[in-house]
């Protein structure tokens, strides 16, 4: 039971922060259409490809930010190829540049590599100023960000109190994430081949009746990235004998480091507040589009 209850904190731990980053940064306010259910069922969402992803990192022993990168990939392609299908196209984007915005570009190396890992290390780091600084770039690119969304039409503008009240309600969850990741040992995780067995299964499943048919395309691009990665990640794997980064997780977390992540509200409300008054609604080229 004890095993359990780790391997849930972990997973769903893991699922919150990759959800923080790929959805509430994303989107960065709490839309007219959102509603905490959704929240929620988003968050087992992402939790399932945290746990297939945590896997990959653990079976192919992963050591390093880079190796990392590949079950990056892995997770934003499973995220932006099966169930939002915008790998293979998107109105705002044409294929094939869609493979890497954003599967790569955002849940790779943003909510993965920087939210999860990064992040993750720096709030077990002695010195406090890792996890501050990193906050504070957090905080600045979620506010240069959420100004994007100003160029939509209609835009999609939110008072700055609420901005602050959302960003500071998601990061406490991101703090709590954190904490339960910890609490899950992931140094000591090893996902059973049926569970791993299982959650690929509803992913496999869904891609074969949900995805193909609504996007033929698909199966024709998807299935050779996934045995891309397969293939660099199994000859990382033939090098070791055993570990992976999730060794680095054993360190537990400096509890005075969670306070720092209160620079990412407090920076992103003082971007977001002022600049918002300032730009114009409407024409303001996203800086990252």
């Amino acid at each position: 039971m004890t095993a359990l209850l780790r391997a849930a904190a972990l997973v769903l731990g893991t699922g919150y922060v990759l959800a923080f980053f790929s959805e509430s940064v994303f989107w960065s306010v709490w839309r007219a259409e959102d509603a905490l259910a959704g929240r929620a069922l988003t968050w087992l969402l992402y939790s399932l490809f945290g746990y297939l992803t945590l896997a990959v990192i653990r079976h192919f022993r992963l050591r390093d930010w880079q190796e990392l990168l590949l079950a990056g990939a892995f997770f934003g392609w499973v995220c932006e190829g099966v169930y939002a299908m915008t790998v293979f196209g998107d109105p705002s984007m044409p294929f094939p540049l869609t493979i890497v915005w954003t599967a790569l570009a955002w849940h790779a190396t943003l909510s993965l590599l920087i939210g999860w890992y990064a992040l993750g290390l720096a709030l077990r780091h002695a010195d406090l100023r890792a996890v501050s600084l990193l906050s504070l770039g957090i905080g600045l690119f979620w506010g240069i960000w959420a100004l994007g969304w100003l160029a939509e039409a209609p835009p999609v503008v939110v008072p700055p109190l609420d901005f602050l009240l959302h960003a500071s309600a998601t990061t406490a969850g991101l703090a709590a994430a954190h904490l339960a990741i910890a609490a899950g040992a992931p140094d000591r995780y090893a996902p059973s081949r049926l569970g791993v067995g299982l959650a690929g299964l509803v992913v496999v499943a869904f891609f074969t009746v949900v995805t193909v048919p609504a996007v033929p395309m698909a199966i024709l691009v998807l299935p050779p990235l996934i045995g891309l990665l397969w293939l660099m990640a199994r000859r990382i794997r033939a090098r070791r004998r055993e570990g992976s980064l999730l060794a680095q997780f054993a360190t537990p977390i400096q509890v005075r480091n969670l306070a720092a992540l209160a620079l990412i509200p407090i920076t992103a409300s003082a971007v977001y507040g002022p600049a918002s008054f300032a730009l114009p609604p409407l024409g303001f080229v996203h800086p990252l589009f």
